[in-house]
């Protein structure tokens, strides 16, 4: 289960934490939660304790968490291998140009760099030096083919930089990864067997799978199971909606009866 820390646990999560918590229950695994912090600007920093509590609360303390700002690191070991595998590149183009070759399924110049340049590039991902790109300026990109039929799944990116300050990291860092990277590393390095999710992360699963065999553990991947979409009537799962509401005093609290909240 990965929450995003924007705010507290409601109806959803609830929803996603539970089939998983009770399969690791039944069959004698363990259960994690993931808390997905790697887009500092919508980082809510009192959700960190609220996350925690509430999982704590709903999975009788049974549950061990995981911060993917403090794993920065262990992503960026894993996007040098990739590199060094030529399964990624560094991509300078705009979006528009980007956007562009994805229309005509045509190659980005960028990926036709050797594995040296590339990484030359990705340390200048890195650095804070004058020479180093900076917001918007390159993306790490998978190549998973610009042929695909899905316009989505053709060389999705990786990481990208943004210097946002984090609650939890302040400055430390520029280069942030985005999900697939940062899941199927965490995926790979808690030997994560079994997987529930919305069926509206189909093909994120698919762009996992691509990962993981870029990286020979094909055989690895877990089992990944799908859970309908629900839609609630008149109800507001929005972080940002349901805290602005309560800043305007439109609720009392996080707790209010009316919110779809787990507190």
């Amino acid at each position: 289960m990965s929450p995003s820390p924007s705010g507290p646990l409601h109806i959803g999560h609830i929803l996603t934490i539970l089939p998983n918590f009770l399969y690791t229950q039944k069959y004698g695994g363990k259960f994690y939660i993931r808390i997905e912090d790697t887009n500092p600007e919508t980082v809510y920093k009192p959700a960190y304790e609220m996350l925690k509590k509430e999982s704590k609360w709903i999975c009788k303390n049974q549950v061990e968490f995981i911060i993917q700002s403090e794993r920065l690191e262990l992503y960026y070991a894993y996007a040098e291998k990739l590199i060094n595998k030529k399964a990624v590149y560094v991509c300078t183009c705009s979006q528009e140009q980007f956007k562009e070759y994805i229309s005509k399924k045509t190659d980005c110049p960028c990926r036709k760099l050797d594995k040296k340049e590339q990484l030359i590039r990705w340390q200048k991902m890195l650095s804070n030096e004058k020479n180093s790109y900076k917001d918007g300026d390159a993306v790490l990109r998978f190549k998973s083919g610009m042929k695909l039929k899905n316009p989505a799944m053709r060389d999705f990116p990786l990481a990208r930089i943004n210097t946002h300050s984090h609650p939890l990291q302040k400055n430390k860092y520029k280069l942030w990864p985005l999900m697939n990277l940062a899941v199927t590393v965490d995926d790979i390095e808690l030997k994560m067997t079994h997987i529930i999710r919305g069926k509206d992360h189909k093909d994120n699963a698919k762009r996992q799978k691509m990962i993981y065999k870029a990286l020979n553990l094909e055989k690895k991947f877990p089992w990944t199971g799908f859970i309908g979409m629900m839609h609630f009537k008149d109800l507001e799962f929005s972080s940002r909606k349901m805290r602005a509401d309560i800043e305007s005093k439109k609720y009392k609290s996080w707790d209010d009866p009316r919110l779809p909240t787990v507190a």
